[in-house]
């Protein structure tokens, strides 16, 4: 016999607890269920193992799906209230597409060349820029000597500065994409778009089928729910954005800051990031003014700081009140979490996935639970540190006295009882 088949017939014999042919056939059957069993845990395990690689390993690939995923939720709206007027799904798509791909190129036309030579003088003039910043600095700090050596910007300072610069540019520019990869990236983007867009039904139906018949309503509505929300985002980021950028590309040219289209441009993409974008948006173009005159940037602080919540407190919540309904701390939360671990793709993603979260927790956790009819009251104690379930066992906060004897009586009796009984004993 071959020496691993008599390992694992010795092993069978250990396991199985075999010490002749009187052994007990219970206790024979117990172990070779608990062998069959211990089996079936130890390839779940490696299965789930392999898995997990395998996942980490494409983990680019799943980003980049689940962003064309994300693009075709968006743009299915349209095509589906086409084809619901009698407009073939194809022809749709195609209208759909054009239409985008009209209004991006005509963008493009309109500002690609005069940002490329804003560009190109805002980095000529990076370094004035960094020593005027400095200057201002070193001025400001005179009167405090002691943290003076801190916060000096001198030239040796500002050439490492630009030198750490532009390193790290050269490097961004070593590992990133090729263009010409960057190109087949994006066409294969479109493709994936157009063609989940274009035919989504069996998609849509392969997903329902991996779910177990009893999962597959919910699963619907959790669906459903995600993709209202995704479209919502989708269309009320752009209109929000595109609030933000046009006037700051005016009041920027007013106040006379140097690369205004830049930041424009900035602040448009910069509005996609929920939450985080107020930040993003408005610390460079603060210092390029700070560099420039510090009552420049003064004003384009108060600016951003404005118009972040004037649109933030008055327009955005009635543009997205009828689809986004996440709290803010948690849609932090989610972004935070994807940034930190997938960067640029996780800051894009960040709002999306927050919502597919929340609307499958609501279907296959929360919809499952009873109803609390006390949660409100539950929610008041908790903020104003009341006891809660001391006296009477899930006692409302505001009971009158009366109702709290009646609420607590039968506790009280039960006590008695328990007291009294085993006092007797």
């Amino acid at each position: 016999m071959h020496k691993y088949a008599v390992v694992t017939a010795w092993t069978r014999r250990v396991w199985l607890g075999y010490t002749g042919p009187e052994s007990n056939e219970v206790t024979t059957q117990t172990g070779r269920d608990l062998f069959q069993a211990l089996a079936r845990a130890l390839y779940l395990a490696v299965a789930l193992v392999a898995l997990l690689w395998f996942g980490h390993r494409i983990i680019n690939v799943l980003l980049f799906f689940a962003l064309a995923l994300i693009l075709a939720i968006a743009l299915n709206a349209p095509v589906t209230w086409l084809e619901r007027r009698r407009v073939p799904r194809t022809l749709a798509t195609l209208l759909v597409f054009g239409v985008v791909a009209a209004t991006l190129g005509l963008l493009g036309w309109l500002t690609v060349p005069r940002l490329i030579r804003e560009l190109t003088t805002l980095i000529n003039l990076v370094p004035e820029l960094v020593m005027s910043l400095g200057r201002r600095v070193s001025n400001f700090v005179a009167d405090y000597p002691e943290v003076e050596p801190y916060l000096r910007l001198d030239e040796a300072v500002a050439s490492r500065l630009m030198t750490w610069s532009f390193g790290m540019l050269q490097d961004v520019w070593r590992y990133s994409l090729s263009l010409l990869i960057s190109v087949v990236l994006m066409l294969v983007l479109i493709s994936i778009v157009l063609f989940a867009v274009t035919d989504p039904r069996p998609l849509l139906a392969g997903y329902i089928e991996a779910m177990p018949p009893h999962l597959r309503d919910p699963a619907t509505r959790a669906f459903n729910s995600a993709s209202r929300m995704v479209v919502g985002w989708v269309y009320s980021s752009m209109i929000i954005s595109g609030m933000k950028a046009v006037p700051a590309f005016v009041v920027l040219s007013y106040l006379g800051v140097p690369g205004a289209l830049v930041w424009s441009v900035f602040t448009f993409f910069a509005g996609l990031v929920p939450r985080l974008g107020f930040y993003i948006m408005s610390i460079p173009p603060v210092l390029v003014a700070l560099a420039v005159d510090p009552r420049i940037a003064l004003w384009v602080a108060l600016y951003y700081w404005g118009m972040s919540e004037f649109l933030g407190n008055f327009v955005a919540p009635r543009i997205q009140a009828a689809t986004m309904t996440l709290h803010p701390v948690y849609l932090l939360f989610v972004t935070l979490a994807l940034v930190s671990a997938f960067g640029l793709f996780g800051a894009i993603l960040g709002t999306p996935v927050a919502g597919f979260i929340r609307a499958f927790y609501d279907e296959f956790y929360l919809a499952r639970l009873p109803k609390d009819a006390q949660r409100e009251e539950r929610v008041e104690a908790m903020l104003g540190r009341e006891s809660w379930g001391e006296t009477g066992e899930d006692m409302p906060s505001g009971a009158t006295p009366a109702e709290a004897a009646a609420l607590s009586a039968p506790a009280a009796a039960l006590s008695g009882r328990t007291v009294s009984g085993s006092g007797t004993e």
